[in-house]
């Protein structure tokens, strides 16, 4: 009786396990189904291209959007050599790149590069495309796994923003170019001005000094008749006749110096040193500044622009520093070195405001100063101003060629 019990015991507790056994495989299978639907989900869901290949390149798996967006068929796609689909068809070198790609990432390297691909109706786009291995939970590479970014727009967008910018370049070098051809007809006008005021402002000096001159000389020698007979006044006409000798001596000193300041004679006829030499004793006479003159050796005689500029600038400084400086002292140093001169003016006032000095930086100090400059620009030199509590020293650099050396009597026309 025992051993019949005993069998019908041990079938029930056979037929328990099986049963857990069955729940057990069930829910696996269940699991497995609804994680291979999660996987699914997402895989047909992602918004880029994706896809499963065996490690010698055959897809096995394609999502929705690389199909369905590109117009392709599963059955046109899986089961083939990746570089073989229809993407690839029209570009062996893109092909040729992938089967590469696909080795290399059989082996462990992921792959990522920019490709032209092409849709089912045959139009060419261009992918972010990308290949990486899969591995298992003990590092086996299972499969691969491409995936892809359509770019198209986004290369046609940078392409045409390159293009704008191009153009834009383009655009800009023209009218910069017109702004320099501008700038240069500026530039010959400007010169052509500053010639045409020295000449002017010789053609006056000389009108002053010769007819002027001749005209005050005749009425001195009337009043010196005059005043041959001045005993034969009275006391009031003898007065008024020495009066007008005293006035007519004055009137001649101006008109004299006011020749000479138009222009100098003799930065005609001895050259520039002998010029700043003379405008230095008598502006320091006139302003009691004194000035400390020095021209080096080097500097000859010159052309008729550069020795009539530097003596322009030199003049313009020094009643600069008169004005606005409150120095008592100055100093004019004309320094001639390799293939240039310097104007260096030098003095220990109270220096430039700095409100003024960004004017004078941009261009907007007084018609004295940006006339110097100008006629500076157009020598092709340059103009340096450095200023602080202790003085101020201004710097014009101004380029010397063999061409500038000269007698200084050449006329400009």
């Amino acid at each position: 009786m025992n051993a019949p019990g005993k069998a019908k015991s041990v079938s029930v507790g056979e037929a328990t396990e099986r049963k857990r056994a069955n729940d057990r495989e069930r829910r696996l299978i269940a699991e497995a189904v609804e994680a291979t639907a999660k996987f699914r989900a997402i895989f047909d869901q992602s918004p880029i291209f994706a896809g499963v290949m065996t490690l010698d390149g055959t897809v096995i798996d394609a999502n929705r959007l690389c199909l369905e967006v590109c117009g392709y068929r599963a059955e046109e796609i899986v089961g083939r050599l990746f570089w073989e689909t229809g993407w690839w068809r029209f570009n062996k070198d893109v092909q040729d790149k992938i089967r590469a790609a696909t080795i290399r990432a059989a082996l462990g390297t992921s792959h990522r590069e920019e490709l032209t691909y092409h849709w089912a109706d045959g139009s060419e786009h261009v992918v972010d495309f990308e290949l990486h291995p899969v591995r298992d939970d003990q590092g086996k590479i299972i499969f691969l796994h491409p995936t892809g970014t359509d770019i198209t727009e986004r290369k046609k967008t940078v392409e045409e923003l390159r293009n704008a910018r191009a153009e834009l370049e383009k655009r800009v070098e023209e009218r910069t170019a017109e702004l320099n051809r501008a700038n240069e007809s500026l530039r010959e006008l400007s010169g052509r001005l500053l010639q045409i005021r020295d000449n002017e402002a010789r053609t006056l000096a000389r009108e002053l000094h010769d007819s002027a001159g001749q005209l005050l000389a005749a009425i001195s020698m009337n009043i010196a008749v005059v005043k041959s007979q001045s005993h034969k006044l009275d006391q009031r006409g003898a007065q008024a006749v020495a009066e007008n000798e005293l006035l007519l001596e004055q009137i001649s000193t101006e008109i004299r110096t006011m020749s000479h300041l138009l222009h100098p004679p003799l930065l005609d006829e001895l050259g520039l040193r002998s010029a700043l030499g003379w405008y230095v004793d008598g502006f320091s006479e006139r302003s009691k500044v004194k000035v400390e003159l020095e021209v080096s050796p080097g500097c000859g005689r010159l052309s008729t622009v550069l020795e009539t500029a530097i003596f322009r600038i030199v003049q313009e400084c020094l009643t600069n520093i008169h004005r606005h400086s409150g120095s008592k002292t100055a100093a004019i140093r004309i320094i001639r070195e390799s293939g240039q001169i310097l104007v260096v003016a030098q003095d220990s006032g109270t220096g430039i405001p700095p409100g003024k000095m960004s004017l004078l930086s941009h261009g907007r100090s007084g018609v004295g100063f940006r006339g110097m400059a100008e006629r500076i620009r157009i020598l092709g030199g340059d103009l340096k101003i450095q200023s602080d509590s202790k003085g101020t020293v201004v710097t014009a650099t101004l380029p010397f060629t063999g061409a500038d050396a000269g007698t200084g009597r050449e006329e400009v026309s």
